[in-house]
């Protein structure tokens, strides 16, 4: 049995570090192309910085670190180990406030497409 828990744990080390070589050989020939992911999306104020973009990318990319910390700080190979309950909290928190943002943002919108319908029926009439 000590024999197939090796070779599993080769098999996912030789998967996933292909998967990373991939993702960095494209991003670095240009194939995967990164700009404007920090920016502001489907607006009038396109291509300026998005505050909520960055904290969801940087809280995500912390908390994969630590879990990633985690693992290779136990070395089981019976297990991996668990979530801590606050790393979920971050990881939630931040992802409300980037979706509180985009519900904010599409409210916004219909908002203004409202007023407009409302200013075009008013002119209409006089």
């Amino acid at each position: 049995m000590p024999g197939l828990v090796t070779a599993v744990r080769w098999e996912m080390i030789i998967l996933l570090g292909g998967l990373m070589g991939v993702v960095v050989y494209k991003l670095f020939t240009g194939a995967m192309n990164l700009s404007g992911l920090l920016e502001v999306k489907g607006g009038e104020d396109d291509e300026t910085f998005s505050p909520a973009r960055s904290q969801m990318l940087m809280a995500t990319v912390l908390a994969a670190m630590y879990y990633l910390l985690q693992v290779i700080n136990n070395p089981s190979s019976t297990s991996i180990p668990d979530v801590p309950t606050p790393l979920v909290g971050v990881l939630a928190g931040s992802h409300a406030i980037y979706l509180g943002g985009k519900v904010q943002s599409l409210k916004d919108q219909l908002f203004s497409k409202q007023s407009q319908k409302d200013d075009g029926k008013k002119k209409e009439s006089a």
